[in-house]
């Protein structure tokens, strides 16, 4: 024999001599048990090969086999002899006999195991979307994410929305986007996990009915929901009473809405913003101001003119003044924005030109031989009678009210406006008793304009009390005593002519005003509703607005504190897209939940060794079985269906072949009904009468 061939016995040896097999006994009696052998076989070829019979040993605490020797009995003995026909005992040294196993070297070994190893050990494949730690992560993320929109909501509302600048804050260009699409690409990430889950679960229905047993073919064999479009397929799973696949795609379409939601989740808005409050200076306090122009009548003049301006151009109220009250005016901080409110407490004065219709009619005379008229107005306190030539077809005037003797000079007197037309011939008069009040007030003023647009009184104002009252005294005291300037008559001593001539265009100017107010809405019409008292309010109010700007303020320059709010472009969180979007997460969250644990225990029988879907899957699971002869040659869906018409099936959860009715191991195929337990169902394993065992080996007879 060459002794370069390595020696094989023609039978195999065993660690007890007690039970011996021949070469032609082995691959007949363990054919049964290949497939409780499956995965140790998978194991054993990783490592060299042995002799026919030989046991491989366990490995030893450091990692490596020991050697074992092999020493016949004698040379040419027939114990050891190559003859094939003769069964072979194998002896060995007591030294080397197997040793007891070691429980903390199986301890090593058991840790050593890699994870493919231990997925192989289990025996079991799930897909990723249905195993617990990845639904629970998602179901968790979704939740937390839903909370984390409302308190992001609510922390966006207490700050008004987040400051953006620049290319940020406009609603176009790229940069819009920077900010939008986040939330949509989050929105994908979930849309797509439902998704994955919903198809897996698609996938995964006809092996559950085929577990279930007698499933026909329609619910398993041929049924496919992956092909059938997600709006319809809910309701094909509906019909074969596939619950949980209805409720997963119904849940995939309600996913769809979380892509939109997040488009909208983000927008910038112009939002009315508060900013820190500010200290800056007034430019003038309360208090009686005779300068030049006074004595001159300038700043009359030009008041009377920009009243009368008013009227005809509606230029409205000018800076820090509005309906009468007259605003002690302040630095804007046009340095934080251009656009804005500034909002202030300060003081003002408020003009009151208390006009007043006559208390009697008046008595109108005419002479007709000059074509003259006498008007007398017997009003109590205020007599007056004035006389009209046809000089001109529009006449009017105005003139303090006559001295009664009680020591009120002229300038402090009421004053009466009167006006008269020959086209009807009619007069009309209205008297007027200007006063003044002081005010502490609450103001808005616009920054980019400079003007009020509110007034609000907040008490009245005392001299010496509070701020800006420390020049106020001359104006609710001597001279004036509270008393208001009718800016009609003047306190003129020698004035020269040009003073004369601004008094006169003074006079002039504001009955002028009305009564150009009145020919725009309607001459003839104003004085039968008696309208002159009401537009000469109008007029005269503004006129004692302006004064008052110019003669009951004093320069100043005392410290004021005001506040600004400003209109700020601001990223938001929209209200609606927030709660929807929370809403859908939560309601995701919580039917993801049902679906996962009801698939969980409608799968609880199925064991699948590798992932179902390819050609080769469909190999191992329809080869060499009845369905499959029975689906030979046939490739028409026509064809197909009809052969496998009023058939039933099921999966033999051990083998994971599929079953037909009436095949031989189609009972065994049969899943532990819900009432049957685990144990219940090893029992009957245990009493069938093929019971699976993992070694059976016989003695050839001699």
């Amino acid at each position: 024999m060459d002794q370069s061939t390595p020696f094989r016995p023609g039978h195999t040896s065993h660690a007890s001599d007690a039970t011996i097999v021949n070469d032609s006994e082995t691959g007949l009696l363990m054919e049964p048990f290949k497939n409780d052998w499956g995965r140790e076989a998978q194991r054993e070829t990783l490592g060299p090969m042995l002799p026919q019979g030989a046991m491989k040993p366990r490995s030893s605490s450091i990692g490596q086999v020991p050697t074992i020797s092999y020493t016949p009995v004698r040379a040419g003995s027939p114990s050891s002899s190559p003859d094939p026909d003769h069964e072979q005992f194998a002896t060995y040294p007591p030294d080397e006999k197997i040793k007891p196993w070691n429980s903390r070297s199986d301890e090593q070994a058991l840790k050593a195991l890699t994870k493919k190893e231990k997925s192989l050990k289990n025996g079991t494949w799930i897909p990723v979307p249905l195993r617990p730690w990845f639904w629970v992560t998602f179901i968790i993320g979704m939740l937390v994410l839903a909370i984390v929109l409302e308190v992001m909501l609510r922390v966006t509302n207490d700050r008004n929305g987040w400051p953006v600048h620049g290319a940020f804050s406009s609603q176009a260009g790229v940069m819009h986007y920077f900010y939008t699409l986040p939330p949509v690409a989050v929105a994908m990430f979930l849309v797509a996990m439902w998704a994955w889950t919903d198809v897996e679960i698609k996938k995964m229905q006809p092996y559950v009915d085929l577990v279930h047993g007698d499933a026909p073919a329609h619910r398993s064999v041929l049924l496919d929901y992956t092909r059938t479009n997600n709006f319809i397929v809910w309701m094909r799973a509906a019909a074969n009473k596939h619950y949980i696949v209805a409720l997963a795609s119904l849940m995939a379409i309600t996913s769809l809405a979380l892509q939109p939601l997040g488009a909208a989740l983000l927008t910038v808005r112009d939002t009315w913003l508060a900013t820190p409050d500010q200290t800056l200076n007034n430019t003038a306090a309360l208090g009686l101001n005779l300068d030049d122009q006074f004595w001159d009548v300038t700043s009359f003049l030009t008041a009377a003119g920009y009243a009368s301006a008013s009227v005809l151009y509606n230029l409205g109220d000018p800076m820090f003044i509005q309906d009468g009250y007259t605003v002690a005016p302040f630095e804007l901080p046009t340095y934080i924005a251009t656009n804005g409110t500034v909002y202030a407490n300060t003081t003002a004065i408020l003009s009151d030109p208390g006009c007043q219709p006559p208390a009697h009619n008046l008595d109108m005379v005419h002479n007709l031989n000059n074509d003259t008229w006498t008007i007398t107005a017997d009003e109590p306190g205020c007599p007056y009678t004035w006389n009209v030539a046809k000089v001109a077809e529009n006449l009017f005037g105005v003139a303090p009210c006559p001295d009664t003797g009680d020591g009120t000079p002229d300038y402090l007197r009421r004053v009466l406006f009167w006006y008269f037309t020959y086209q009807p011939a009619n007069a009309s008069i209205t008297f007027c008793q200007p006063t003044v009040s002081l005010w502490n007030v609450n103001v808005n003023v616009d920054l980019a304009s400079g003007n009020l647009t509110s007034v609000t009184t907040l008490s009245p104002f005392h001299v010496n009390q509070g701020n800006f009252s420390a020049f106020a005294g001359n104006i609710t005291g001597s001279p004036l005593n509270g008393k208001a300037y009718n800016g009609i008559a003047y306190n003129l001593t020698g004035p020269d002519p040009f003073t004369v001539a601004r008094v006169n265009a003074t006079q002039l100017t504001l009955p002028a005003a009305v009564f150009q107010s009145a020919d725009q809405t309607g001459l003839e019409g104003v004085f039968q509703s008696n309208g002159f008292v009401g537009l000469t309010n109008t007029v005269y109010r503004m006129y004692l607005a302006l004064v008052a700007k110019k003669v009951y303020f004093l320069p100043d320059n005392e410290p004021i504190t005001v506040q600004v709010k400003t209109v700020e472009r601001r990223l938001w969180l929209s209200d609606v897209a927030v709660h929807l979007l929370a809403t859908a997460l939560i309601l995701l969250a919580f039917f993801g939940t049902i679906v996962q644990l009801l698939h969980r225990g409608d799968r609880a029988n199925l064991k699948l060794a590798h992932q179902p879907g390819t050609i080769a899957s469909a190999v191992v699971v329809g080869a060499q079985t009845n369905m499959g002869v029975l689906l030979a040659g046939r490739q028409r869906k026509e064809d197909i269906v009809q052969a496998l018409r009023d058939k039933r099936f099921r999966i033999n959860t051990r083998t994971m072949k599929i079953v037909m009715e009436g095949e031989e191991g189609y009972d065994e195929a049969a899943s532990p009904g819900h009432r049957k337990s685990v144990f219940a169902s090893g029992l009957l394993e245990l009493m069938s009468p093929r019971p699976a065992s993992r070694r059976y080996s016989t003695q050839t007879p001699p």
